[in-house]
């Protein structure tokens, strides 16, 4: 009587243990079952580490991890159609160089995966699905993001509200008298006088001859505060206002007056770009996810609600 109930212990434990697992998804040829879901449930936080690209939260759940398996074997199926096939040496290659980046060896590596419940072999294969993602993103999404300059500067506005995109560069004559050698009348007059040379009316008595610098591609975020409120309203072939810089009386001929885009906004612009990059590729990405999929077969199945 014992020898017949573990025979049948033996015959049933299969059959309970086969159980545990079941399919949850299928896409063309390919299956997820519970098991390999499960196995990456255990690892979300060092997946999220390793290949943020694809998994850009640290917890997800049953239906999330479904759809991801199913975006992967879309991106490689097209990737594969195109001529993109990931080899081996090719992940071993980005393995050894995130190894060289992170300063760690291969010990230290494989000591890190088993921390985080993720063998080797499961490391080297996302390892090949982010360099595919990286890939699919680059080749096929990139290409249909067209990003303008007025998207830019109408999101540098959103945080910047007080600060224009606009600047401009000048080309500017420096006329200049020492303050100490003139009186209030010949300081408060200097423009006009100049305004009445440039008109071709002969030179005042008794007015001291200025001396005259040339200062090209000046821009306005790179001359001191005075020089810019001087200029204000000034347009090409104008003369500035009188200012008054470290003992000298100067006023600014325009030469010539270009539009460019500020300092403050060509440090931004390039962050901005990839903010606005990073917005449209998300759904740009789901639309054409959604478009593929009607051209493969593609089950899942409600087993698991976790």
């Amino acid at each position: 009587m014992k020898i017949l109930a573990l025979v049948l212990l033996f015959l049933v434990a299969p059959l309970r243990s086969e159980t545990l697992d079941y399919i949850l998804a299928v896409f063309d040829d390919s299956i997820l079952t519970k098991q390999d879901l499960d196995r990456v449930k255990n690892s979300l936080k060092a997946r999220n580490e390793i290949s943020p690209q694809i998994y850009s939260s640290p917890n997800y759940d049953t239906q999330e991890l479904v759809k991801i398996f199913i975006n992967k074997r879309l991106i490689r199926d097209k990737l594969n159609n195109l001529g993109y096939v990931i080899t081996d040496d090719q992940v071993e290659a980005q393995i050894k160089t995130t190894e060289e980046r992170l300063g760690l060896n291969r010990e230290a590596l494989l000591t890190f995966l088993k921390s985080n419940q993720i063998e080797f072999e499961e490391y080297f294969e996302l390892t090949r699905e982010s360099i595919e993602y990286n890939i699919f993103i680059s080749r096929i999404i990139a290409p249909m993001i067209n990003i303008t300059e007025q998207e830019i500067k109408n999101e540098y506005f959103k945080f910047n509200e007080k600060n224009s995109t606009i600047s401009y560069k000048y080309t500017l004559i420096d006329f200049i008298l020492p303050k100490n050698k003139v009186t209030k009348d010949v300081e408060n007059s200097f423009a006009d006088y100049l305004k009445e040379l440039q008109q071709g009316k002969s030179a005042r008595e008794n007015f001291p001859e200025p001396t005259s610098n040339i200062i090209t591609d000046i821009t306005e975020d790179g001359m001191a505060k005075e020089i810019r409120q001087a200029l204000q309203g000034a347009s090409i072939n104008d003369f500035s206002n009188v200012v008054t810089l470290g003992g000298f009386i100067h006023v600014f001929f325009v030469k010539n007056k270009e539009m460019i885009d500020s300092d403050n906004f060509l440090k931004q612009k390039e962050s901005l770009r990839q903010k606005i990059f990073s917005d449209n590729e998300k759904q740009v990405t789901k639309l054409w996810l959604q478009r593929e999929e009607s051209k493969h077969y593609i089950k899942t199945f409600n087993n698991d609600n976790n």
